[in-house]
């Protein structure tokens, strides 16, 4: 019945034209992870976090005529969609053979820890976890088949799932020594030894009517780290005005090595030598 429902499972995603999939030891997270982002702090006894990921095409980091990155920004808007909704329809399979399952928004809700926002579960960190790569010095996840520009989505189920990865060729690339392109491509220094300033980093990256000034953000996340209220106040804002953003910066992602773009533009440029 186990392997019967993992089938039905493993086809489904398929069929959703969704390449990545891998399982993560949710125990492992739950030592990990801060108190508050845990699987068991979601559903008591997980045992396993299910993984879907799917790249996106990389022209739309690119496109000509294109400075508010609109065409990124519908594509990740769709991404968040199909992740979602086949979580919900992975949790329901799971369920029907007995097995508690909660499906993890790929974006929103986002709460705050520390005066910064985070997503309920990490999933770059349980992709790390589950072997399908590595996260790099910019904090993006970084895949040896699709590189830098995966988008997520999960399910926290009761179910104990045997170590699987599909849609990779090996798990072991990460940043070449010594690069440091992401970190000088930063306008606004936020990358500092494989860590990102969070606020400098979203003052300038996102695009959004209500986004408060840097100066702003930096009292508020202070006043946040000692208030309840205010983070409480804070995460019911970004749930509600939020939900959909503009993007104005993705230096750090296209000056990457592991930017699948750099391979097209190459490819692009022989085929162009070639004519």
């Amino acid at each position: 019945m186990k392997k019967n429902l993992m089938s039905d499972i493993e086809r489904y995603i398929k069929s959703r034209d969704i390449p990545v999939f891998a399982a993560a030891d949710a125990e492992r997270l739950n030592q990990t992870a801060p108190e508050g982002f845990r699987p068991m702090d979601y559903l008591p006894g997980a045992k396993s976090v299910l993984l879907l990921a799917k790249p996106l095409p990389v022209s739309v980091f690119s496109s000509a005529n294109d400075p508010g990155y609109s065409f990124y920004i519908r594509a990740f808007t769709s991404y968040y969609n199909l992740m979602n909704e086949s979580a919900n329809q992975i949790s329901v399979m799971l369920e029907s053979e007995g097995f508690a399952s909660l499906p993890v928004p790929s974006y929103s809700p986002l709460t705050f820890y520390r005066g910064e926002p985070r997503g309920l579960i990490s999933f770059k960190h349980a992709a790390e976890a589950a072997g399908l790569g590595r996260i790099g010095k910019n904090t993006l996840f970084i895949h040896p088949e699709y590189g830098n520009v995966l988008r997520f989505g999960g399910v926290l189920t009761t179910m104990k799932w045997p170590a699987v990865r599909s849609g990779q060729a090996g798990a072991g690339k990460s940043c070449p020594e010594g690069c440091t392109l992401c970190i000088q491509a930063c306008p606004v220094g936020a990358l500092k030894g494989g860590t990102i300033d969070k606020t400098a980093c979203m003052t300038r990256c996102i695009k959004h009517v209500m986004m408060p000034p840097r100066f702003m953000m930096r009292f508020l996340g202070a006043v946040m780290r000692k208030s309840t209220k205010l983070t409480r106040f804070m995460e019911l804002f970004t749930l509600n005005f939020f939900e959909e953003y503009g993007i104005r910066c993705v230096n750090c992602l296209t000056a990457c090595p592991h930017f699948p773009g750099r391979k097209l533009n190459a490819s692009a440029s022989r085929l162009g030598d070639a004519s």
